[in-house]
């Protein structure tokens, strides 16, 4: 099963996508490079972002 989630900046609308959760986070890695440089994925940040992904 496919997994993913939604960017959590709001107001965007990028999605990450991949067969396991370290795989949607290496995405989300490489979202949040391009995307948001200014973010930084600390503990706290990458635990709400794992909370919002979803087994599609």
């Amino acid at each position: 099963m496919s997994q993913q989630v939604e960017c959590i900046v709001d107001g965007c609308h990028g999605i990450c996508e991949g067969d396991s959760e370290d795989e949607v986070m290496t995405e989300v890695e490489a979202h949040v490079e391009d995307a948001h440089p200014d973010l930084t994925l600390d503990t706290e940040t990458v635990e709400a972002v794992k909370a919002e992904i979803e087994t599609v």
